[in-house]
C-alpha cells in the first residue's frame, strides 16, 4: 500500500532540496551574489522543482498523475511575485504538453485557477505576518488539492481511492505549510544576523567617534591653551618658540590619530606595485632615528632586498606603527632589531625590542579596537590598523612578548619575485 505514495515521497525530497536547501546555501552566500541574482536563482530552483516533480509522478491511470507541483508553484509565486507566478504557469503547462496525454487538459484548467489565486492573495501573503502566511498556504492547499482530486474525478472520470487522495492531500498541505514555516524561520534568522551586523558596526562607529573624539580634542585643548596664554602675555623669544613647537607636536599627534582612524575606517590599496621591502624599512629607520635618539634606543639592522606587491605608503605606516610602539616601550634606553629573513616563498620581517614587554592577557587583545597599554597617551588604533593593513596585503603578523624582556613582531609576506637578493647590510 506504502509502496503507492513512494513517488510523492520523492517528490517532498526534491521540494526540499530545491525549494529550502538551495535557497539557503544562496543567503549565506550573500556577498556573492546581487539582489537580482539571488531572486532569479531561487525561482529557477523552483522551476527545477516543479519539472522534477513532474517527472517522477505517482500514476493513476494513462495520462493522469497525481505529483507536488504546486507546492513549488505556490512557493515560487507567493515570494517571487506576479513575475515568478506567470513563468511558473508557463513552466508547468510547456512541460505538461512535452509529456503528452489527455491530462494536459487538467493540468491547464487547476494551474489557470492556481495563478489566478497567486495573483489574488501575493499582496495578502507578502505583507503578513509569519502565522498570516501560514494560514493563507494551509487554506489555499487544502482548497487546491481538493479541487484538484474533484477536477479529476468529476470532470475526467479518473478513479481515486480514498487512501490515496486522502495521503495526496496531506502531503500537499503538510508540504507546502512546512515550506514556507521553514523559509520564514530562515528569513527571520537572516534577517536577525542582520540586525546583529548592523548593530555591532553602529556600536564600533560610536566607540569609534567618541575615541576620536576625546583624542583629538586634548592635542586641540594643549594648542588653544598656548596660543591664548602667548595672546595675552608678553613671553621671551625662547619661550614662544618652545609653545610653538609644543603646539606642532600636539599637532601633529592629532593628525596621526585621524590617519589611523581614516586607513581603519575606509582602507584602500590605491598604489599596489612591485616593493623593495629593503628600501621601506630603511626609509622608516630614518623617520624613527630621531625618536630613537631621544629615548636613547640603539637600532641594529640586517636588511636584504626582497620584492613584494604593496602599497608603499600603507606599508610605510605599519612599520612607523609598529616601531614606534616598540621604541615608546623603552622609555629608558634599549635595542630595536630589525632584520629581513627569507622563508618559503616568503619574506619574513622581525622587528624586535628589549622594552617592558606584555602580559599573556595584553598579548592577547593586541589589536583590538580601543586597546592600549600606553594609557591616555595610546587610542588603540595604531596596531588595530597594522594588522588590517597586513591582511589587505596578503601578509600575516605574530606577535610574541614577555614582561620585562621585550616583545617580537614577525611579518610575512608572500614573495614576488624570487632569487632578487642582494647582499646584507650592517647598522
Amino acid at each position: 500500500m506504502f509502496t503507492n505514495i513512494e513517488p510523492l515521497l520523492l517528490n517532498v525530497l526534491f521540494l526540499l532540496t530545491f525549494l529550502i536547501f538551495i535557497p539557503m546555501l544562496v543567503e549565506r552566500s550573500h556577498d556573492k551574489f546581487s539582489e537580482k541574482q539571488k531572486y532569479w536563482t531561487k525561482v529557477s530552483a523552483s522551476f527545477i522543482a516543479i519539472v522534477s516533480c513532474m517527472s517522477f509522478p505517482l500514476i493513476l491511470q494513462e495520462g493522469f498523475v497525481f505529483d507536488l507541483r504546486n507546492v513549488a508553484v505556490i512557493i515560487s509565486s507567493m515570494y517571487g511575485g506576479i513575475p515568478a507566478a506567470f513563468f511558473a504557469w508557463l513552466v508547468v503547462n510547456a512541460y505538461r504538453l512535452y509529456l503528452g496525454g489527455y491530462g494536459f487538459y487538467s493540468n491547464l484548467m487547476i494551474s489557470t485557477f492556481v495563478l489566478i489565486s497567486c495573483l489574488f492573495l501575493y499582496p495578502k501573503f507578502h505583507h503578513g505576518s509569519k502565522n498570516r502566511k501560514l494560514l493563507i498556504t494551509s487554506l489555499f492547499s487544502t482548497v487546491l488539492g481538493l479541487l484538484v482530486i474533484v477536477v479529476l474525478s468529476l470532470f475526467f472520470s479518473v478513479s481515486i481511492s480514498f487512501f490515496i487522495g486522502f495521503i495526496y492531500l496531506l502531503i500537499l498541505v503538510i508540504t507546502t505549510v512546512g515550506s514556507v514555516y521553514v523559509i520564514e524561520i530562515l528569513r527571520e534568522d537572516a534577517s536577525l544576523k542582520r540586525r546583529v551586523v548592523k548593530a555591532e558596526k553602529m556600536e564600533v562607529v560610536s566607540h569609534l567617534a567618541s575615541s576620536i573624539s576625546h583624542e583629538v580634542r586634548n592635542p586641540l585643548a594643549v594648542v588653544k591653551g598656548f596660543l591664548q596664554l602667548m595672546d595675552k602675555t608678553e613671553l621671551p623669544r625662547e619661550k614662544q618658540r618652545e609653545f610653538i613647537n609644543l603646539s606642532i607636536n600636539e599637532i601633529n599627534r592629532a593628525n596621526d590619530i585621524i590617519k589611523n582612524y581614516l586607513t581603519f575606517a575606509k582602507p584602500a590599496l590605491e598604489n599596489v606595485r612591485m616593493v623593495d621591502i629593503k628600501e621601506e624599512l630603511q626609509t622608516t629607520i630614518e623617520m624613527i632615528t630621531p625618536l630613537a635618539n631621544m629615548n636613547c634606543v640603539a637600532i641594529e639592522s640586517r636588511l636584504d632586498t626582497y620584492m613584494i606587491n604593496g602599497d608603499p605608503q600603507l606599508l610605510q605606516q605599519s612599520f612607523l606603527n609598529i616601531t614606534k610602539n616598540c621604541i615608546e616601550a623603552m622609555p629608558n634606553s634599549g635595542r630595536l632589531i630589525i632584520n629581513t629573513l627569507q622563508g618559503d616563498n616568503e619574506v619574513v620581517v622581525k622587528i624586535a625590542d628589549n622594552g617592558k614587554g606584555m602580559s599573556e592577557q595584553q598579548l592577547a587583545r593586541i589589536g583590538e579596537p580601543y586597546f592600549t597599554t600606553k594609557g591616555r597617551e595610546g587610542t588603540g588604533l595604531g596596531m588595530m590598523v597594522v594588522f588590517q593593513i597586513i591582511e589587505m596585503l596578503k601578509g600575516k603578523i605574530t606577535v610574541t612578548s614577555k614582561l620585562d624582556e621585550g616583545t617580537t613582531f614577525l611579518i610575512r609576506f608572500p614573495l614576488a619575485n624570487l632569487g632578487r637578493k642582494v647582499p646584507s647590510t650592517q647598522e
